[in-house]
């Protein structure tokens, strides 16, 4: 039997969808912005990740072996589309300037990519939910 935190995930979810609505409004990116931007941009990225280690732990996947290998293992068991998982990849790559470079972090980058690719993180939580949803059926009272 799966043990999957449901509500753990939707959380998570729900603030990954308040987190791309706020960057997808971002028209540009002014001083007083770039922090909030930054991480915004993190959340969304640790957001996806956490979500796709809950994903793998609770039903029981291959291990990953990386950040991109966390979506790769998310588009072999057919969580998420390969078109989607691609675009994802791109954005969390972001993940070492915001966390390694950020006293040289440019912002155009980190703007353009994101927004470039923003799609693929709003359409995340629908395919978890619908895999989950598929996986172990409709939300029950239960919660185990």
């Amino acid at each position: 039997m799966y043990f999957v935190d449901r509500d753990k995930i939707e959380n998570i979810l729900q603030y990954l969808e308040e987190i791309t609505s706020w960057v997808e409004q971002q028209t540009d990116i002014k001083q007083t912005n770039k922090l909030a931007f930054e991480r915004a941009v993190y959340v969304i990225i640790d957001g996806v990740l956490d979500v796709g280690n809950a994903m793998i732990d609770g039903f029981i996947m291959r291990d990953p072996g990386s950040y991109a290998d966390i979506i790769d293992i998310l588009e072999d068991e057919k969580v998420v589309p390969h078109s989607v998982g691609e675009q994802l990849k791109q954005i969390i790559e972001l993940r070492k300037m915001l966390t390694q470079q950020y006293f040289a972090m440019d912002h155009d980058v980190l703007y353009k990519t994101t927004h470039e690719f923003l799609s693929a993180a709003q359409k995340f939580p629908t395919y978890i939910r619908e895999y989950i949803a598929k996986e172990l059926g409709p939300v029950n009272a239960f919660k185990k």
